[in-house]
């Protein structure tokens, strides 16, 4: 019955301190693609507080963007920010942050980067109706700066990158999310805890 007693103890306090742990923060390498980008290049990362599922604008603690022309190996404008001028529909797994395909039942889905100089965006619309008026999806992704467009590229002209279900792959090959030291430190503290509780329990039984 002590036995007993002490496991489910030692269970509470490790499921204690596991829910108290926070996710680690993650961060993805922006997709570039460069074949259909008018000769430039996209390169960059977001960095998410490591939620993974839906995101919203206070889930991205950072990211940056650089926009470089192949040709010239030059940068063109680059930008660095902590907040989305507009997002809605953004989807994070482990290794990848994308955006559904847009359908008259899950709306819309953006994701829209907005700095000093520039802007970047990716947009997928779907078909809509407005007083009998039909307008086809639209799905874009843009870079813009200093008012001249560097990209804009619709989807049915570009293959975008894109998962088995149809969701633009935005960015990915992230970086495997490290706990950190406050995490280490309350597992540690953890074990610590069930060693000397197991040791006092033996010494009194002695």
């Amino acid at each position: 019955m002590n036995k007993l007693k002490f496991f489910l103890a030692a269970t509470a306090i490790c499921s204690a301190l596991l829910s108290g742990l926070q996710a680690a923060p993650i961060t993805y390498a922006l997709t570039n693609n460069a074949a259909y980008q008018n000769q430039y290049s996209l390169s960059g990362s977001i960095t998410t507080d490591g939620t993974l599922g839906a995101l919203s604008g206070s889930n991205i603690t950072g990211w940056t963007w650089t926009v470089t022309n192949t040709a010239t190996s030059t940068i063109t404008f680059s930008e660095s920010g902590t907040s989305t001028s507009s997002m809605f529909g953004v989807v994070a797994s482990e290794t990848q942050v994308t955006l559904p395909a847009a359908n008259s039942q899950a709306g819309s889905s953006v994701l829209e980067f907005a700095g000093r100089f520039g802007v970047i965006d990716w947009r997928r619309y779907p078909v809509t109706n407005m007083m009998g008026m039909t307008f086809p999806a639209t799905e874009y992704y843009r870079a813009q700066g200093n008012a001249v467009s560097f990209w804009n590229q619709h989807s049915n002209v570009v293959p975008f990158p894109s998962t088995a279900d149809g969701s633009w792959i935005i960015a990915g090959d992230s970086a495997s999310a490290v706990p950190e030291p406050s995490t280490y430190g309350l597992l540690f503290g953890g074990l610590a805890l069930a060693v000397v509780a197991v040791r006092r329990r033996k010494s009194t039984q002695a």
